[in-house]
């Protein structure tokens, strides 16, 4: 729990800071906007492009690791998409952003370093893996579903639409672009390298600042029904890894250590881009910055909880 909290703490510190802002009138009312579109379109592509290129993925890559976790993935997303749907009835981009949440985790400001505590040097191999889940297919599928559920049309204009969205964004150009880097085993050059590095590393903080000035401007107008909260927390927190578990552990008996390494990667809360992504599309991101801060602060209880639920 403590290691949780303090690697926690910035993220915390960061959301205060910008609800700080907001209370003191600093930023008019739509530089959520701004911020989010700046750490979607500018930030988050060049940090995915530097950790991507220097990720040695063909030493580190474990197939059936990958296509489990992808698989979960995919499924769980499906099933809060039809359940989002059908029982509450949002529309179906809404209901993506929603299914998205129960899947993508905190992984870049969280789940590295804790996965690297808990599982020391070896952890590098699911790092990657998990960073090639959550960002080459999570993301740019949410994406590519979102662009396809906009909007009317023939079925090939919203394959079209479904096509151009996974692949054709800042997200997964970068992530191509980096995966090609690592494979070719090209460097990049030291310049180009420091400047990504620069400017990637405002992707985190950007995002979760706009979540606080979010959170504050909320804040006025009215409470927040935890009925359409308290479903995302307790299937990212929950769900995500319980099925995890099941299929690493029970179905496909894999090595305890790449099971420790799935449940890590699927007890994460939920990740500050899901909010980013549907602040960007405008896809209800109200309940799911609420979920994002309140799953991250169960998640030092839940988190630890896994570690030894799961551990020998």
């Amino acid at each position: 729990m403590l290691q949780f909290l303090a690697t926690s703490t910035p993220f915390f510190a960061v959301i205060a800071l910008g609800a700080f802002t907001a209370w003191r009138g600093m930023f008019a009312a739509d530089t959520v906007r701004v911020f989010n579109t700046f750490a979607f379109m500018v930030a988050t592509p060049a940090m995915v492009l530097r950790v991507m290129s220097r990720q040695p993925i063909a030493e580190l890559w474990n197939g059936v690791f990958f296509a489990a976790l992808a698989l979960i993935g995919v499924a769980v997303l499906a099933l809060a998409i039809l359940l989002q749907r059908r029982l509450l009835g949002h529309p179906f981009t809404n209901a993506v952003s929603r299914g998205q949440a129960l899947v993508g985790g905190n992984f870049a400001f969280l789940g590295i370093p804790l996965m690297l505590a808990f599982l020391g040097d070896s952890a590098a191999a699911p790092i990657a893996i998990g960073l090639i889940c959550d960002t080459a297919l999570i993301v740019p599928l949410s994406i590519g579903l979102i662009e396809a559920g906009r909007g009317q049309g023939s079925p090939p204009a919203i394959a079209l639409r479904l096509v151009r969205g996974t692949f054709l964004n800042p997200f997964m150009l970068s992530i191509m672009a980096g995966i090609a880097l690592s494979l070719s085993g090209v460097a990049l050059p030291e310049p180009l390298d420091r400047f990504l590095l620069f400017l990637g590393a405002s992707a985190a903080p950007v995002g979760v600042f706009a979540l606080g000035i979010a959170a504050f401007q909320w804040s006025r107008q009215g409470r927040l029904p935890l009925r359409g909260v308290l479903p995302l927390v307790v299937g990212k927190l929950v769900l995500h890894p319980l099925l995890t578990w099941a299929v690493l552990a029970l179905v496909l008996k894999l090595d305890p250590f790449w099971v420790q390494a799935g449940v890590l990667y699927a007890a994460l809360p939920i990740a500050a881009n899901v909010f980013v992504i549907s602040e960007r599309f405008d896809t209800g991101s109200r309940p799911i910055a609420a979920a994002i801060v309140i799953s991250t602060a169960a998640a030092a209880l839940t988190f630890p909880l896994a570690i030894w639920l799961i551990s020998p």
